[in-house]
């Protein structure tokens, strides 16, 4: 049989597109299986001496270094399946040096698939001087145009968002859905309790946009005094 160069030639890049497409297809799968349980954070109204990343050690000493973005999430990075323990330390350890007790650390339930964590100024941790707050964001916890409250902080607060009512209860959290028709601004006003009505307080006067295809989560976080409290509400794009 007579040898054909370009026969062969076709033949080869055949096996090569063959082979390319395997591996993109391959990659894909195993890109697709280990994004399957998320996180984001964000370090919302830091002190420009804040630090702004962090490294996230798993309970295996797997370490990753995260952003710690001061007006947006960062981007998704991955976390181990199962119940589990995040530390954050402010810098890589040596190898074989193990996270110390006093490091911030966080608890993840496993059945959250999807975990916003909220970092706040802890000075009273001399490890590393941030404290953490987590919620569930999978998407079977909210949806599109519903509007997710948590608050963590010790007061309550109450008022109109749009035309729902919130009552909302220290460290508790409280769905609205739809606050408004269609894609339209809405009025946001809302009060803050600590014991009796005595203390009701102004709290927040706003307008917010009502997207109806997307979903929000919104924090009540907790002020040193004079202040009590503080809200950050922002859109769950891309999650």
């Amino acid at each position: 049989m007579k040898f054909n160069p370009r026969e062969y030639h076709i033949l080869n890049l055949r096996t090569l597109l063959l082979n390319s497409a395997f591996l993109s297809a391959l990659l894909l799968a195993t890109s697709s299986a280990s994004a399957e349980r998320v996180a984001r954070i964000m370090y919302y109204g830091a002190s420009k001496a804040a630090p702004k990343t962090a490294v996230a050690y798993d309970e295996s000493g797997a370490s990753q270094v995260v952003e710690l973005g001061r007006h947006h999430f960062s981007d998704s990075f991955e976390i181990p399946s199962g119940d589990i323990v995040l530390k954050f330390v402010s810098k890589e350890l040596p190898v074989g040096q193990p996270v110390p007790e006093a490091a911030p650390q966080l608890k993840i339930p496993k059945k959250w698939k999807k975990v916003l964590i909220m970092v706040s100024e802890d000075l009273e941790n001399t490890v590393f001087p941030i404290t953490l707050n987590a919620i569930d964001a999978s998407d079977n916890v909210f949806g599109p145009g519903e509007l997710l409250f948590i608050n963590f902080s010790e007061i309550g607060v109450f008022g109109m968002v749009g035309d729902k009512k919130l009552l909302l209860k220290p460290k508790m959290s409280a769905l609205i859905s739809n606050p408004a028709t269609k894609r339209e601004d809405y009025d946001v006003q809302l009060d803050s309790v600590e014991s009796t009505i005595e203390t009701r307080r102004w709290l927040l006067r706003q307008t917010w946009r009502h997207q109806p295809k997307q979903r929000y989560v919104a924090f009540v976080l907790p002020m040193p005094k004079p202040r009590v409290a503080k809200i950050y509400a922002t859109p769950i794009r891309d999650f």
